[in-house]
């Protein structure tokens, strides 16, 4: 009988209309039911413990050492994908075969989107290398969800390596729903997976004892599944074709029960069977669904007579891996299986040119519109890469945005071809995509875990910005100060002041910092004694652990990446040629006379010159100040300073205040800062000061009401740290600037034109928006290439939905 019961409804879109096919159904209270407690346990676990993922495209996956690897960050929270508002900060890593972090840059991601680049060091030799990528809370989960993207560098000074590795494979079996149990069939998925780390297509029999009682057989990505009854007191193990190894399959229970889905994408319903053993002595079982932690659909089953089906409507599921558990009373997980459900419903890119075929050096524009499933526009952050496809493969079932938000960012372990599952033209996609949810392993979201009483309390934060930590001395003894101040100022991308205190090792931490790697800071250091205080940087960074498995093997170029190859050394040899910049002339020695003429004192260049300036810098006497405003008090008519350090009141006589406040502004370099924010600020940095007031204060409008004070420093500002003003290396790390990519012009008069154009990317395009209508255009010029050019886009829109495409033209003499 088909029997329907009411969802349950949360702000996550919990529940579902559950329709069983059942021997009985029990029903039951919520004083008896565990899936409540169940249930609200991941409605917590979702809203105080959200999940992040990172997908970086990259505009290649091979590059030369020396060169420039062009990437994009997309950073998601929540199980509906959209642009996360936690971090801010985007860790990207370049590793080696050796597991060693040989480069690691930090991006700064507002909305959820970052662009940057890794410029690989030429001596790089060729082999395998890793690109990671996290965030600071996403360490709270297993470091196996982190994005890991492998790619391959060449170094063209390296010889060819021609030896093939071994293929000696590695045999692994998956019961469905987690274990074997005699006397009930069973479907049991494998997986053959060679040195490479990649599948093999393989051929065996599996044998009960020494009988035949199975076959088996691959798919090309080494997977496969086959049927199995096992028997109490026998033994079952495999044989591959062309071997003498014997694996053992694994070891049946005499007790317990086996969950059977089918997933047909030819259906509405997911079909799910629960059987029990004789023995088991299992009432009543509950069935929980969920995908990325939103539950879809909950209910129990009677196993009274051992069997029961359930049908599960497909639409309460959004697209992604749906987790289907079976649980007993206690809330304790007795089989769980994994489904793929698509929708199809992702966003939709396409890119239209105005024609297919183009000259070398021709100029191209590609117009790209946005859709959503209805044929509706949608606004989407993009990108897009441009690659010449002479010198790079074009592999359309590598992992792209679609893949890795749905699949790869869901399951441990290395996935290959990620992309293959999501491409139309794979005949047998669908159904090697529930191979696949056989074989991967457990999952990202358990009912352990969230039941966990540990879940909710995690261990690293959400980094709105970055960190500064380390210790504070004394300058004389170099002993630990505690309860000194430690106060940091940065004037770019906006004026920005913190300040900590030191414990009682003297240790201290400045958190949630907005600086890039071009930007000076000041830290200063001070004791409660007003002793001199010297500040220790700590750089040291604990790069989580590795757990991705990358190959160690020699690579060996194929016919395209010997190409890649050549012309990698080619345009090497081209650049040298033509850069006339690094033309020397050597010249005798040459004495210069003269006396120097010291600069004048800068002043404002945006406000005039004020009403009063004070030159600070070589006046010992201002010099020696404790705080800014010991600079201006009892030295400049009509301004009186009452108190000292933070707690001052100013009041500038002559200004009409307009606000219930009298406090003037206060600049730092023409940026507005807050008045306790001169704390920070070391005196001897102090080039000079500007007072303004009455008449002189209307270039403010009503921000100056009440006159204005603005310090300005000298022009090497920062480095104020005492323990680091002898060390070359930069006392900290800020945000990696995004450079822009270089894209040559070709216009008439190109000066230039003799130059052989030979480059792999032409096009990298981090920042595309599309508007309101789902339209933008991009524009760039073509190489001296003379073969199909590829373009790739990917993106996600403002709602969560990922979308690819690809395109080529072709460019003709």
């Amino acid at each position: 009988m088909r029997i329907l019961i009411k969802p349950k409804k949360t702000k996550y879109r919990l529940g579902t209309l559950f329709g069983f096919i059942a021997l009985v159904l029990i029903s039951f209270s919520p004083a008896t039911d565990p899936l409540d407690r169940i249930i609200s346990s991941f409605e917590k676990y979702l809203a105080e413990s959200p999940q992040e993922k990172v997908y970086i495209h990259i505009d290649r996956d091979d590059y030369a050492a020396g060169e420039t690897i062009w990437l994009k960050a997309y950073l998601t929270a929540g199980p509906y994908h959209e642009a996360s508002l936690l971090s801010n900060t985007i860790y990207v890593e370049l590793i080696n075969s050796s597991g060693e972090v040989i480069q690691q840059h930090q991006l700064f991601s507002p909305e959820g989107f970052a662009a940057g680049q890794v410029e690989l060091d030429e001596s790089l030799p060729s082999g395998n290398y890793l690109v990671r990528s996290y965030t600071n809370w996403m360490r709270n989960a297993d470091a196996a969800y982190f994005f890991h993207k492998q790619i391959k560098i060449w170094n063209t000074q390296d010889p060819i390596n021609n030896v093939l590795s071994d293929e000696a494979i590695a045999l692994q079996f998956f019961p469905e729903g987690g274990n074997l149990v005699n006397g009930i069939m069973s479907k049991v998925g494998f997986k053959a997976i060679g040195k490479d780390g990649l599948g093999k297509l393989v051929k065996g029999k599996v044998l009960e004892d020494e009988q035949e009682v199975a076959t088996f057989e691959s798919n090309k990505l080494g997977m496969g599944v086959f049927a199995l009854m096992p028997k109490e007191g026998k033994k079952y193990t495999a044989l591959l074709e062309n071997s003498d190894e014997i694996v053992p399959l694994p070891k049946a229970l005499d007790s317990g029960i086996i969950l059977s889905v089918t997933n047909s994408p030819t259906t509405a319903d997911i079909l799910v069977k629960v059987q029990a053993s004789e023995n088991s002595n299992l009432q009543t079982v509950y069935l929980l669904a969920q995908t990325r932690g939103i539950v879809c659909a909950s209910s129990q089953a009677d196993l009274s007579k051992n069997v029961s089906f359930i049908r599960i409507p497909k639409k309460e599921f959004p697209s992604g891996i749906a987790q289907i558990t079976v649980l007993d009373e206690t809330g304790n997980p007795l089989a769980e299986r994994l489904v793929f459900i698509d929708h199809q419903d992702q966003m939709t890119i396409t890119a239209s040119m105005n024609k297919s075929i183009y000259r070398p050096r021709e100029q191209v524009q590609v117009d790209i519109e946005v859709k959503d499933k209805e044929g509706k526009p949608m606004e989407a952050n993009l990108s897009m890469t441009i690659f010449d496809g002479g010198q790079v493969a074009v592999d359309v079932n590598k992992e792209t945005i679609q893949s890795n938000l749905l699949l790869s960012s869901e399951l441990k372990g290395h996935i290959e071809s990620p992309g293959y599952y999501f491409n139309p033209s794979n005949q047998n996609r669908e159904k090697d995509l529930d191979i696949l949810m056989l074989t991967q392993g457990w999952r990202k979201f358990t009912i352990k875990q969230a039941l966990s009483e540990n879940a909710l309390d995690p261990i690293y934060r959400v980094e709105r910005g970055l960190s500064i930590r380390g210790v504070l001395t004394d300058s004389k003894n170099n002993q630990p100060l505690e309860e000194g101040t430690v106060s940091y100022l940065s004037l770019f991308p906006i004026a920005e002041s913190k300040t900590a205190t030191s414990n009682s090792t003297g240790e201290f931490e400045i958190h949630d910092l907005i600086f890039f790697d071009s930007t000076k800071v000041i830290l200063q250091g001070n004791s409660r004694n007003r002793k001199s205080a010297t500040i220790f940087i700590d750089r040291s960074y604990h790069s989580p652990s590795l757990a991705y498995h990358i190959p160690s093997t020699p690579i060996r170029p194929g016919d395209l990446e010997q190409s890649f190859i050549t012309k990698a050394t080619e345009r090497t040899a081209i650049e040298k040629a033509f850069d006339f910049d690094n033309s020397e002339l050597a010249l005798e020695g040459v004495e210069v006379k003269g006396k120097r003429i010291d600069a004048p004192s800068p002043i404002s260049s945006t406000y005039g010159a004020g009403t009063v300036q004070m030159q600070v810098a070589g006046n010992i006497g201002l010099e020696n100040q404790q705080h800014p405003l010991d600079l201006v008090k009892g030295r400049v008519s009509g301004v009186q300073i009452t108190g000292t350090g933070p707690s001052s009141k100013i009041l500038i006589q002559g200004v009409g205040s307009i606000n219930s406040s009298m406090e003037p502004l206060i600049l730092l370099n023409d940026f507005p800062i807050k008045l306790e924010s001169l704390q920070t600020l070391p005196v001897h940095e102090i080039q000079n000061y500007t007072v303004w007031k009455g008449p002189d204060t209307a270039i403010f409008g009503a921000r100056g009401a009440n006159g204005v004070i603005g310090f300005y420093t000298k022009k090497e500002i920062g480095g104020a740290i005492a323990a680091s003003e002898k060390d070359e290396r930069p006392p900290v790390i800020g945000y990696q600037i995004a450079k822009e990519f270089y894209s040559p012009k070709y216009p008439l008069q190109e000066l230039n034109q003799a130059k052989p154009d030979r480059r792999a990317t032409l096009l990298w395009a981090p920042n595309i928006q599309s508007d309101s209508l789902g339209k933008a255009s991009v524009s760039f010029f073509n190489s001296d290439a003379e073969n199909v050019i590829y373009g790739e886009i990917e993106g996600i829109s403002s709602g969560g939905k990922p979308g690819i495409l690809r395109f080529s033209y072709t460019i003709e003499k």
